[in-house]
């Protein structure tokens, strides 16, 4: 099991340059229906203890099992006397990036959603194993929110995987 902690940060609006520079820009309104899009993202290093048992020499496949996103106990709240919630979410995705190749591994819809957690399906069945095995590797959860974030989200991105190794690496069995 991999989990890692994301931080979504609050939305923060776009900056504008000053009139007198002289620049010229285009203003942008966002219909507060519109979904708005986000990403967040954690580069990881393949030596962490965790994935020791999945980048073994004798690990021949590595595929996901199940993802999740969960709402950290901490968290704060969302909005004036609401809880934090996940129900902001709309839709989504879970990437994994390595050696300038990016594979879709999980997705999630509104039904997936739940105040405090967010079960993935799981896409087709990629070997991860030559992303997991690289010097570094990214984990990116994105998709699309139903209401701007006024404070910082904290998640867990729960992963599971299958393994398969080879025969030799399996050993004698116990009687």
């Amino acid at each position: 099991m991999l989990g890692v902690a994301f931080t979504i940060p609050r939305h923060e609006p776009a900056r504008y340059p000053r009139p007198d520079v002289g620049a010229r820009f285009i203003k942008l309104r966002i219909d507060p229906l519109l979904d708005l899009l986000f990403v967040s993202e954690v580069t990881l290093p393949s030596n962490l203890d965790c994935l020791a048992a999945l980048t073994s020499p004798g690990v021949t496949a590595v595929s996901l099992r199940t993802a999740s996103l969960e709402l950290l106990p901490e968290a704060p709240c969302t909005g004036p006397r609401r809880g934090p919630s996940l129900n902001a979410f709309a839709s989504g995705q879970c990437f994994v990036t390595a050696h300038d190749r990016k594979a879709q591994i999980a997705t999630f819809g509104e039904r997936q959603v739940h105040a405090t957690g967010i079960e993935m399906q799981v896409q087709r069945h990629v070997n991860l194993l030559e992303y997991l095995r690289s010097d570094w590797f990214t984990v990116e959860v994105s998709g699309t929110l139903r209401r701007r974030l006024t404070q910082p989200l904290p998640l867990r991105l729960q992963l599971t995987f299958d393994v398969q190794v080879t025969e030799q690496a399996k050993g004698p069995l116990a009687a």
